[in-house]
C-alpha cells in the first residue's frame, strides 16, 4: 500500500477525524484544513496498534489575507463553544510567518505554511472538498510519517539558529516516549 494510500485510509476509518473534517468544511475557510498533530499523532498511534486519544490541539489554519487577525479568535471562541470536547487552535497562515524566525518570507498559501512546520511528519494537513472527497497536503510527502523518521524540515537545516528550534521541540515533545519505534535525525 502506498503512504497516501495508508494515511487516507487511517483518516477515512476514524470516525472523529472525519467530524473533524466536516466541522472544519463548515466553517468555509479559504484553504480550510485540520494540520500537524491531530492528523500526525492518529497515523502514529494506528501504526503502532495503540488507541487514538486526541489530547494535542486540533489545529485549524487557513489562508485568508483580506482576513483580520482577530478572526483567529472569533473562529477559536466559535469552535470552543460549539465543541468544547476538543483544544482547539486556529491560524491563518498569512499571519504565521514570523512565529519562529523574524526574517522569514510570508507564505503564499495553507501548503506553502505546513511546509514550513518544524519536522517532516508534522507537515501534513486534510480537508473535505466540494465532493466531500478528502484531499491531503503534504508538502514534504508522508513517507517519513508512515516510516517512523522525524527530521527537520529543509529551511530548519540551515544553521544552529534553526536547527535550535527543531532540537527544542523534539525534546519538549519526548514522542519517542510513547512511540519508540521513531527515529530522529539530527540532520
Amino acid at each position: 500500500m502506498s503512504d497516501d494510500a495508508l494515511v487516507r485510509q487511517i483518516i477515512l476509518n476514524n470516525p472523529e477525524l472525519c467530524q473533524l473534517l466536516k466541522i472544519i468544511q463548515q466553517l468555509k475557510l479559504p484553504q480550510g484544513a485540520l494540520a500537524a498533530g491531530s492528523l500526525r499523532n492518529t497515523v502514529w498511534s494506528i501504526l503502532s496498534q495503540q488507541p487514538v486519544v486526541f489530547k494535542s490541539d486540533i489545529d485549524v489554519v487557513f489562508f485568508d489575507p483580506q482576513s483580520p487577525v482577530e478572526r483567529d479568535l472569533e473562529l477559536y471562541q466559535q469552535l470552543q463553544q460549539q465543541y468544547p470536547q476538543y483544544r482547539w487552535q486556529v491560524k491563518n497562515e498569512v499571519y504565521m510567518h514570523h512565529y519562529n524566525f523574524a526574517n522569514q518570507a510570508p507564505f503564499k498559501s495553507v501548503s506553502d505554511a505546513i511546509g514550513h512546520f518544524v519536522e517532516t511528519p508534522t507537515c501534513i494537513g486534510a480537508y473535505l472538498d466540494g465532493d466531500n472527497a478528502l484531499q491531503l497536503i503534504a508538502p514534504h510527502g508522508l513517507h517519513d510519517l508512515t516510516h517512523w523518521i522525524c527530521r527537520p524540515v529543509p529551511y530548519l537545516r540551515d544553521d544552529a539558529d534553526h536547527m535550535a528550534v527543531f532540537k527544542q521541540r523534539i525534546m519538549q515533545k519526548n514522542w519517542q516516549q510513547q512511540y519508540p519505534q521513531l527515529i530522529v535525525e539530527f540532520k
